[in-house]
């Protein structure tokens, strides 16, 4: 997103970041090459709210500090009291992580198998789930990852549901004749 930005035109593109570089799960080298085009990386700094009345114009923040490891082992982020302040801005893009829902109780599959991280677990040959005829790829799999391999995923899954389609059509002919 802060590259696409500096790319149609944006005079400046801050992306505040809750954490230290060091602490951050995301690619450095793509840190490294967002930084290059010139996006200004504004590390253990929150969002609190935005400001403006018709739109935009600017995002109350706070400085972090970071505090003891959480169970992952990564220093938990904590507000630094007393740092809130205003950065200027007239669009603001939000960038949000998720945890994955409950995906068997969710789609009222008690049989679909998820991963220990709460995506679906699927056969990688054939990207199918542990429910037949049922396939799955994208972050629904991976968990957060590029779009492009969201896309790569969705041009092979296509490929696997189309096979197994004309297996089943095959099957159903067989059983018909």
């Amino acid at each position: 997103c802060v590259r696409t930005a500096i790319r149609q035109g944006a005079k400046s593109v801050k992306c505040l970041y809750r954490r230290d570089r060091d602490n951050m799960p995301g690619s450095q080298r793509e840190v490294a090459n967002a930084e290059e085009e010139g996006v200004e990386f504004v590390w253990l700094t929150a969002p609190i709210a935005f400001e403006g009345t018709d739109h935009v114009t600017g995002v109350k923040v706070t400085k972090m500090r970071l505090g003891a490891p959480d169970a992952s082992g990564r220093r938990a982020p904590e507000p630094d009291p007393g740092s809130e302040h205003t950065l200027e801005a007239d669009l603001v893009i939000k960038a949000l992580g998720y945890d994955p829902e409950e995906l068997p109780k969710l789609f009222g599959a008690d049989d679909l198998s998820v991963t220990r991280w709460g995506t679906l677990r699927v056969d990688h040959k054939t990207m199918m789930t542990s429910v037949d005829g049922v396939f799955a790829a994208g972050d629904i799999v991976r968990g957060a990852s590029l779009v492009v391999w969201a896309i790569r995923d969705g041009r092979d899954v296509t490929e696997h549901m189309h096979k197994y389609l004309k297996a089943k059509a095959k099957t159903s002919e067989s059983v018909a004749a």
